[in-house]
């Protein structure tokens, strides 16, 4: 049926996905730390291949600076960050020592950004989550360590940023006690901002388990449910119930989540038309997961006044009438993304020719190359806005020749677009438009 649960029952998974034990020295809080180097007292402790090692300043660990986007963390920092990118040189991450070292010796410790990519967490030559990949045994993270770091850093985070790349859901499971290790979050009294984002969870419990009320800010983009990955009606309704008790966010990303008219409807009303940000993305080529329609972003523009993003991309039923009353609703709107939604060129034109203060819309089918015709028609309809409005489509951004005057606008526009998006990956900005004047 359409309501099947496919969540809660694990039992037959693959033994694969068990987290594996990797012999490696025991960590110890062993009083002050040294700099390897010169033995001065540290400030750095460097996440190296064979082992993570402390220094007292780059001079000291100029050596291991010279990696490939090195990864290491400054102990006197508010900021605990860990991007593990693809670019990196250092192939090995023990997490666990690192949330380890960063629970003892950073004290000034408010804001958590961990960022880590696949190659870190499959095996090699292996392809991920759906029984073919297994915990790379150079990636060390557990449910005991994690949790410890979250207990005893509770009163002092304000957030906690794990941005995962695709495909690592069930090895992270593995490794967290299928997320289970995430719950101290909701017990936080200063958490403002939570992002997790491409993390499976066994039901949909387990994700509210975590959330805060207190929370300003929530992503739980690309969240799933269950072996099957997919929601139930009855898990949507669940979270949207848990949501309804955080009446404090400015700013939440639900994409890849079916959320529906309905559940918009119930939910938007409880914010008090404080929310700034709302990415309700659908997933690209799967409708189940792209269930809203154009009564759903009036919704929005109902609720939601004074709100500066919207992003509804590959919601397929959206079109022109919903994104027009948002345009006509909301006077501070800057932001609009509806690529793979049903507008043309012909409703951005009309869209564009309402009085509005935004700064960019994006729009737009893969692989169609917009004619002459309907290129003139665009440039035109950017000129009527003196050149404040960044057009891009599924191509990216929308090259026009503007006049001097209006090229400078446009300048000023992709300024400010850039520094939104920079802010929104800050896990020390809950609003990404904050310093614009909004």
């Amino acid at each position: 049926s359409e309501d099947e649960d496919y969540s809660g029952d694990y039992r037959d998974e693959p033994k694969s996905w068990k987290s594996e034990e990797k012999d490696r020295p025991k960590y110890e809080n062993s009083g002050p730390l040294k700099c390897k180097e010169c033995g001065s007292a540290a400030k750095f402790c460097a996440l190296d291949n064979d082992s993570n090692d402390f220094y007292c300043s780059k001079s000291c660990m100029k050596n291991f600076l010279e990696e490939t986007a090195p990864l290491y963390l400054e102990l006197d920092s508010e900021t605990f960050k860990v991007h593990a990118t693809e670019a990196s040189s250092i192939r090995t991450i023990d997490l666990d020592h690192a949330l380890q070292v960063a629970r003892d010796y950073m004290p000034s410790l408010k804001y958590v950004d961990i960022f880590i990519n696949q190659d870190y967490i499959l095996e090699d030559d292996t392809y991920g989550s759906f029984g073919l990949g297994e915990p790379n045994p150079n990636f060390m993270l557990s449910s005991h360590v994690l949790e410890h770091f979250l207990e005893s850093k509770s009163a002092d985070l304000v957030a906690f940023v794990f941005h995962l790349d695709d495909c690592c859901w069930e090895e992270i499971k593995a490794l967290t006690d299928r997320c289970r290790a995430f719950a101290p979050l909701a017990r936080m009294p200063n958490l403002k901002k939570l992002s997790l984002t491409n993390f499976g969870f066994d039901d949909v419990e387990t994700i509210t388990m975590c959330l805060n009320p207190g929370l300003e800010s929530l992503r739980l983009d690309q969240a799933a449910i269950g072996f099957e990955r997919i929601w139930s009606n009855s898990q949507v309704d669940a979270l949207v119930s848990k949501l309804f008790q955080l009446p404090h966010l400015v700013s939440l990303s639900l994409s890849g989540i079916p959320i529906t008219d309905s559940h918009v409807r119930f939910l938007l009303p409880r914010f008090n038309n404080q929310l700034k940000c709302l990415h309700l993305r659908g997933d690209f080529g799967d409708p189940s997961c792209s269930p809203l329609t154009d009564n759903g972003v009036k919704a929005i523009a109902e609720f939601c006044p004074s709100i500066l993003t919207v992003d509804v991309d590959y919601q397929d039923e959206v079109g022109f009438s919903g994104i027009l009353a948002l345009v006509q609703n909301c006077p501070n709107l800057l932001e609009i993304g509806a690529c793979g939604t049903s507008l043309d060129v012909e409703d951005v034109r009309s869209i564009l020719s309402v009085p509005n203060e935004l700064l960019n819309l994006s729009f737009g089918e893969i692989g169609h190359d917009h004619s002459i015709t309907e290129k003139v028609s665009l440039q035109n309809a950017v000129m009527s806005t003196k050149g404040r409005v960044v057009v891009c489509t599924m191509s990216g951004l929308m090259k026009m020749n503007l006049p001097p005057e209006h090229k400078a606008n446009q300048d000023d526009s992709m300024a400010k677009i850039e520094r939104a998006h920079e802010q929104q990956r800050d896990p020390m900005v809950c609003n990404k438009w904050d310093g614009e004047g909004w």
